[in-house]
């Protein structure tokens, strides 16, 4: 009798040491598939040379951490978005060159006729409204809605945590989770690109490689 009560005050005891631990790994993002980019430089391929593209920003990039096909993802809650869609039409320039050795230039986007990504207000009384983000082609066909929860949608946009940061909030102190879009998915089904990404772990640069594919 007395074992058993021992053994079930060191499980319990074991259990109580448990709970920081997993609220640290949750932090870090251990036990989700995808991973923020803040540790890498993000680069787009173009004829086989990276180049950097500003202002993208790393941290507002994912990606799966394992996979052949991984995919990309970006929050969808920012303006580097619009950035995307000028890569996917091929809209901008290359200048070569800069101080970066692991890099080939920068990529410089062009003044676009085309704004792809649209916000509006819906308003539900004269006080209460939710912005509504809408995702456009280059013919100005809607091709994807958000509403703009801060979290995923059970769709295309997944909910993220920022490996390794917290956020705090009325509800107190938690990972820092955004909701971030699939890129990959969203180009392959409604753009007709395909998105590759090749992740150089030694030098530390995801690059993007975007292709035309043949629509059926």
């Amino acid at each position: 009798m007395k074992k058993r009560i021992t053994f079930s005050v060191i499980l319990f005891i074991i259990a109580i040491l448990c709970i920081p631990g997993f609220f640290i790994m949750q932090t870090y993002g251990v036990f989700q598939k995808e991973k923020v980019l803040s540790d890498y430089a993000v680069a787009v391929d173009v004829q086989g040379k990276s180049y950097q593209t500003w202002p993208l920003v790393n941290s507002f990039a994912a990606m799966d951490k394992k996979g052949e096909d991984r995919q990309l993802y970006y929050r969808i809650d920012t303006s580097g978005l619009e950035n995307l869609f000028q890569l996917a039409y091929r809209e901008f320039e290359v200048k070569p060159g800069g101080d970066n050795p692991f890099l080939d230039g920068q990529v410089e986007y062009l003044q676009s006729e085309h704004k792809y990504v649209r916000t509006e207000n819906k308003y539900e009384n004269a006080k209460d409204f939710v912005t509504l983000l809408t995702l456009v082609d280059r013919e100005g066909k809607v091709i994807y809605t958000y509403e703009q929860t801060g979290k995923g949608d059970d769709n295309l946009v997944k909910s993220i945590i920022h490996q390794g940061m917290s956020r705090t909030s009325n509800r107190g102190s938690g990972p820092a989770r955004d909701p971030y879009l699939n890129i990959t998915a969203l180009f392959r089904e409604k753009l007709h690109v395909d998105v590759k990404l090749t992740v150089d772990e030694e030098h530390k640069v995801v690059t993007i490689r975007m292709n035309k594919m043949e629509e059926k």
